[in-house]
């Protein structure tokens, strides 16, 4: 965003993101296993302030949600269907969130826990699988030195109704403070009970190079997880321990 700020940049990004149907967020997003596709994204500007929604149906940009309520700067999250008629009194795009493609996934592994919603038997399959990711993330370093980070997702496909990952929870998959905005990716519960995000920037603001935190970072979260990170002087890491994790600059 030519001139803009950081936060214009990182919501653009995520919504561009969202947009792409190849990957797990917005109009990408993989159905839960009841067939709805529920959306979780946050966004934190360097100030301190955060927006976060989590489990909305039928928003296709849950990352502008998540801008309006940071800009509000009072409820730092909001939820489910009401959050959906919230954004469509603003006048968001409101509409089905569902591919063929993510339709066709959803149909192939509906096997009989997911048609009982067998929480225990869902549980144990999920444990012994690698479940398929594709969360979208960015970090923004604008010409005024702000920084802003944003995170977006579909979640975990088939997963039980309602799981909410580490994508909307500030500190677990979006941070953002004047010396560092970082945005993760991968296994949602591994990297929430670890603060995954918040660690990373705590780290950096006492001193440890940012491409060792995010190490420090990857090594305790454990396999599955990746995330890039923007320092506020343009230093930037991209690190993974997945198979792949896709990746772009841009520079005005």
């Amino acid at each position: 965003v030519r001139g803009g700020s950081a936060l214009d940049a990182a919501e653009a990004a995520g919504r561009a993101l969202e947009d792409e149907p190849l990957l797990n967020a917005g109009t990408g997003a993989y159905l839960q296993a009841d067939g709805v596709a529920r959306l979780d994204a946050s966004l934190m500007a360097d100030d301190g302030r955060a927006g976060a929604v989590a489990q909305v149906p039928l928003l296709p940009h849950p990352v502008s949600l998540a801008r309006y309520l940071l800009e509000q700067d009072a409820h730092v999250m909001l939820a489910g269907p009401e959050s959906l008629a919230l954004a469509a009194r603003l006048g968001h795009a409101v509409g089905v969130v569902a591919t063929p493609a993510k339709i066709a996934y959803w149909q192939e592994h509906l096997d009989e826990a997911c048609r009982r919603l067998d929480y225990a038997a869902m549980a144990d399959a999920w444990k012994a699988e690698n479940p398929r990711l594709g969360t979208v993330g960015c970090v923004a370093l604008d010409e005024s030195g702000r920084l802003a980070a944003g995170t977006s997702t579909g979640g975990t496909g088939q997963c039980y109704p309602g799981r909410v990952g580490d994508t909307p929870v500030i500190g677990a998959g979006t941070y953002c403070t004047p010396r560092v905005g970082v945005s993760m990716t991968g296994v949602g519960e591994r990297i929430l009970v670890k603060l995954a995000a918040k660690r990373l920037a705590d780290l950096a603001g006492d001193g440890v190079p940012l491409d060792e935190a995010a190490r420090r970072v990857l090594d305790e979260v454990g396999p599955g997880a990746g995330l890039v990170a923007l320092g506020s002087g343009g230093e930037v890491v991209e690190r993974r321990n997945t198979p792949f994790m896709a990746a772009a600059r841009c520079t005005a």
